[in-house]
């Protein structure tokens, strides 16, 4: 059995899954085709026919995959938004993982989740956002995450932008979240194909407004670093540290990441990311 060539592939950034085409070719040259699926849910394969071939390819491939070590490579990303540069590989059959720069003065911060009082519990639970549409954007306002996600995403998105019609006094969507960011200085870029960069753009326009604070250059590097965090609890996109508290914001996030998992948990743990970055709501 013979696999060959680079897989073509497809992502679904709903689902941050992949497909992997493969093509495998026996001794005799018949070329048999199976897709792998793997994303939040697990591994799946599956044949175009289903046939005892395509099976024994499939079965030859994971068997492959199981025993083989991975090959030597090393790969850079540069993320223009933090300036950080990601530099991964495999050596000799050892993955490793550099980010540059690299803050090594990070301490484990062994704060607790704060506790949440009534109305803070109360206050998430009366939103209702029914009456307005976003056929544009559904995408977005509509789609929960709650079957790819821990974080009550929801709760999060719709209490920002809560906060956002009360002090702007009008309804707001994607488009206006954009017009927004530009006049403020961050650089908002997304589509619905990255939902991801939807809500760094809203969470950065939400700090930015509904927060207290002087509008100095460090709370603008704040509200980004924020809203990088937030983005990489709910979708899993990390993309580096812009500064020093943005490294214990993400330090922070992993030590709790797996103790999050209900509406209450999301809330406690998006106030104390404020707590941690000094943000206060209006």
């Amino acid at each position: 059995m013979t696999l060959f060539g680079q897989p073509a592939y497809k992502t679904s950034n709903s689902e941050n899954a992949f497909q992997y085409f493969i093509t495998a070719t026996d001794d005799a040259g018949q070329s048999y085709e199976f897709t792998v699926y793997e994303g939040p849910s697990g591994l799946a394969i599956g044949g175009h026919r289903i046939d005892s071939h395509t099976i024994l390819a499939a079965q030859s491939f994971v068997q492959y995959v199981k025993e083989a070590s991975p090959a030597d490579f090393e790969e850079t990303m540069m993320y223009e938004d933090t300036g950080c540069t990601i530099v991964y590989g495999c050596k000799d059959g050892v993955c490793y993982y550099r980010e540059i720069p690299k803050f090594t003065t990070i301490e484990h911060n062994n704060k607790e989740l704060p506790d949440l009082t009534q109305n803070q519990l109360d206050e998430v639970l009366t939103i209702d956002f029914s009456n307005i549409k976003d056929e544009d954007d559904l995408w977005f306002w509509k789609n929960d995450m709650l079957d790819f996600s821990n974080v009550h995403f929801p709760t999060i998105r719709d209490l920002m932008r809560k906060d956002l019609i009360v002090t702007l006094g009008k309804t707001i969507g994607l488009e206006e979240v954009k017009v927004i960011g530009v006049e403020e200085g961050f650089c908002p870029e997304f589509s619905a194909e990255t939902p991801e960069m939807a809500l760094i753009a809203l969470t950065e326009v939400w700090a930015w407004k509904t927060t207290a604070g002087k509008p100095t250059k460090k709370r603008h590097l704040n509200c980004s670093s924020f809203a990088w965090t937030l983005a990489r609890a709910v979708y899993g996109f990390y993309g580096g540290n812009l500064d020093k508290t943005h490294a214990q914001a993400n330090a922070f996030y992993e030590v709790y990441e797996d103790k999050i998992s209900s509406q209450e948990d999301t809330l406690r743990f998006f106030y104390a990311l404020l707590d941690l970055f000094k943000f206060k709501r209006l």
